[in-house]
């Protein structure tokens, strides 16, 4: 099932800023000496989050235009646009584009597609309302009614009231979102070492639930026949 083109608005969920559910099982609270340790460890882990979010950003700067507008595209078709097809995506930035550097088939027939535009600004730069304005007449062009617009810097506050305003549905993405989404596909970045946090089933505690194990019990000392 194709993936709700709003995702990439939803504010981050919780999951973005704790340790990867697979991999080896992290020590019980008890274990790690109290609630203490273990917001120490919570911690510890967005710190270097933080460093690998502004590392992923200064090794984007260090390849040319063209990367990253087919990164804009993997990270998209990984997050499940385009049925995750190569095929669906489409880079097309080149002089003359229009604002539009690639594009993204939700379905075979193209009745359904994301123009997608790639910004590359180093940190601190903010990019401009009158690009993302440029960006939303381009849409209005190719009858689109779906836009992702995508930097490596950041979106003013205006920009972003802009966007709710018009009647086109743009996703803005930043750079900092856009290492986490990064991160949590794994583009770019490999996996050292991850834990599992886990925590008391209640449900298999409850009495309902406990009567079935001398059940269990039973059935299986019934002698065969």
């Amino acid at each position: 099932m194709l993936l709700d083109f709003q995702r990439l608005m939803l504010p981050r969920d919780e999951a973005d800023g704790e340790p990867p559910p697979e991999g080896k099982p992290a020590p019980a609270p008890s274990a790690m000496g109290g609630s203490g340790s273990e917001t120490e460890a919570v911690s510890a882990f967005r710190h270097a989050q933080a460093g690998l979010i502004n590392e992923l950003l200064e090794h984007i700067h260090a390849q040319p235009p063209v990367f990253f507008e087919e990164l804009v595209i993997d990270v998209l078709l990984a997050a499940g646009y385009g049925a995750r097809r190569r095929d669906l995506a489409q880079r097309l930035g080149r002089s003359g584009d229009g604002g539009i550097d690639g594009l993204i088939a939700q379905d075979e027939l193209g009745l359904d597609l994301i123009y997608i535009q790639a910004k590359r600004l180093r940190p601190g730069n903010v990019v401009p309302v009158s690009d993302v304005r440029d960006f939303v007449g381009s849409l209005d062009a190719h009858h689109a009614v779906k836009g992702t617009f995508v930097t490596t810097s950041h979106f003013s506050p205006s920009t972003v009231s802009f966007c709710e305003q018009v009647s086109r549905r743009v996703v803005l993405i930043d750079g900092k979102r856009l290492a986490e989404l990064m991160i949590r596909y794994n583009i770019g970045v490999t996996v050292v070492e991850s834990y599992q946090i886990k925590r008391i089933d209640a449900g298999y505690f409850d009495p309902a639930s406990a009567r079935r194990i001398p059940a269990m019990i039973s059935a299986s000392s019934q002698p065969r026949k």
